[in-house]
């Protein structure tokens, strides 16, 4: 039992809390927001507050309650309703306990530039700034939600396309002064793998990682490190399911043609789609 809820809200508090779902905002003394929840069942998710224990799993919700001097709820029609609320409210107030969701800024995409002129020419880049990208030849796919999946994919990528392709430099550093992003830009890379790799950022298809694999297989030098590669192969596909395939799904299901959401729209489209 958590007396501090008691303390702060009063013993007879959740009673008077509605079995329906809904929005709960967590303030401190300086009437600032400090956590924003959801819940299908109110009253039975506060409950859950009042009768935290010293278990490690409880640690937050202890820590919030102890920080708290009010409560407001905000009653919803249904739980999608209310999920829909509590994204909006958390990208609002980015609360000092809310991680996920908060930030959408910092969502990753991914981008593709192809010259009609130059079939072997490709660029590719990775970025959570995608307005700078708008009037460039890039092709954004995303937004994506992981960093560390999304940018351990991209990484991967650039060290097996660095095997058989040459990176241009000079074209790289027009794209220098873009913040929060990177940039490669190769020569000599396969127009049929540069569509391969535009199907796997848009999550329709695995089928640029086997023709990696197949240019890839006839390079001496990668022979050489099997190992490695399979573990750069393995992240591009981690990054297929886990990001591009998902965003796809959804996409499909919202009948959403483009490839690229905005960051600020992918967690209620994500949402929007839940069943």
């Amino acid at each position: 039992m958590n007396k501090e809820f008691d303390k702060t809200l009063g013993v007879d508090f959740i009673q008077s809390v509605p079995k329906k779902p809904g929005v709960y905002i967590f303030r401190n003394i300086d009437n600032s927001v400090i956590y924003i929840g959801k819940a299908k069942d109110l009253r039975n998710r506060l409950a859950q507050y009042k009768n935290t224990t010293r278990k490690k799993n409880h640690r937050k919700m202890r820590t919030i309650v102890k920080e708290a001097t009010s409560i407001e709820l905000k009653i919803c029609l249904s739980e999608k309703e209310a999920l829909l609320l509590e994204n909006q409210l958390i990208q609002n107030f980015k609360p000092e306990f809310n991680v996920s969701g908060a930030y959408s800024f910092l969502y990753p995409c991914l981008g593709i530039a192809r010259h009609y002129k130059k079939p072997k020419w490709m660029g590719i880049c990775y970025t959570t700034n995608p307005e700078a990208f708008q009037d460039s030849a890039f092709e954004l796919f995303g937004t994506f939600r992981s960093r560390e999946i999304v940018l351990e994919a991209y990484r991967s990528l650039n060290t097996l396309i660095g095997f058989f392709a040459h990176k241009d430099f000079q074209e790289k550093n027009q794209y220098s002064e873009i913040s929060y992003s990177s940039v490669f830009i190769y020569r000599q890379v396969d127009p049929s793998l540069q569509k391969d790799l535009m199907r796997l950022f848009r999550g329709e298809s695995e089928g640029g990682l086997e023709t990696l694999i197949d240019i890839l297989l006839e390079n001496p030098n990668a022979r050489k490190e099997a190992a490695d590669i399979q573990g750069h192969l393995k992240n591009i596909k981690r990054f297929y399911r886990k990001e591009a395939q998902k965003l796809r799904i959804m996409q499909d299901k919202l009948k959403i043609k483009h490839c690229f959401i905005p960051q600020q729209d992918r967690d209620p489209l994500f949402i929007q789609c839940q069943n």
